[in-house]
């Protein structure tokens, strides 16, 4: 007989590859210092106000100088999502956890590749709302979402 207890426990703690970003590449760091701190910063253009997310050497627009990181609630929509069930990696993950692809409400059209956490995650519906949900781990933290309920708070994990 499986414990379901086990179950939930992986699903609300630690249902997330713990696998620590990068560190060496600096037009990055902005991003990884505030969701160290439990926040989302992205870069945006000075002159056309686009989102550069993934930051590049330039906008479209022209603009070839440093773009400004600037922070963004954390809350979005579910695009899409996937359930891996097997790892990709030797000695990988916990299984089974979810990849969502998350539309940012303040950022327009960036898309976050991330992992969904807590109640739900293992069943979401495209279109559900999201909210930032860091998961720490021993050295870092990872841009994790959690569904939101129907008054607008994250479900608790």
């Amino acid at each position: 007989m499986v414990d379901t207890t086990d179950v939930v426990e992986i699903e609300n703690v630690r249902a997330v590859p713990d696998h620590a970003p990068p560190r060496d590449l600096v037009e990055l760091q902005p991003f990884w210092d505030a969701v160290d701190e439990g926040r989302l910063a992205l870069p945006r253009c000075p002159e056309c106000a686009v989102w550069q997310w993934y930051p590049g050497p330039g906008c479209r627009c022209g603009f070839g100088g440093d773009f400004h990181w600037t922070e963004v609630r954390g809350t979005g929509v579910l695009y899409t999502f996937t359930r891996v069930e097997r790892a990709f990696l030797p000695g990988g993950s916990v299984l089974p956890y979810t990849v969502a692809l998350v539309d940012l409400d303040e950022a327009p059209g960036v898309r976050l590749v991330t992992d969904l956490v807590g109640p739900g995650s293992a069943a979401p519906r495209i279109g559900a709302r999201v909210t930032l949900s860091p998961t720490v781990f021993d050295n870092h933290t990872l841009p994790t979402f959690a569904l939101v309920d129907d008054e607008h708070e994250a479900v608790p994990r």
